[in-house]
């Protein structure tokens, strides 16, 4: 893995929190904190777009279509069977 380095200024109150993290979460340094957070931030605009792609999905009809052919070839069974 490609590792790069970025100088990053916080004010006080935030690199306070960073350390205070990094000691109650036994987190091996600051970079690693900065890392966890900014795949937070990924995976929270994944998610979001994942929304929004399922919103477009829904909006468009395809989302009906798709409810009418998912049964297909499918049979109900009594479980009581």
């Amino acid at each position: 893995m490609t590792i790069g380095k970025i100088s990053v200024s916080l004010e006080q109150p935030l690199l306070d929190f960073l350390v205070q993290y990094q000691e109650s979460h036994q987190v091996r340094s600051k970079s690693e904190v900065v890392a966890q957070a900014i795949m937070l931030l990924r995976d929270q605009a994944l998610a979001a777009q994942y929304a929004q792609a399922l919103t477009e999905w829904q909006d468009n009809g395809e989302a009906e279509v798709w409810d009418v052919a998912v049964g297909d070839g499918l049979e109900v069974h009594d479980a009581a069977r």
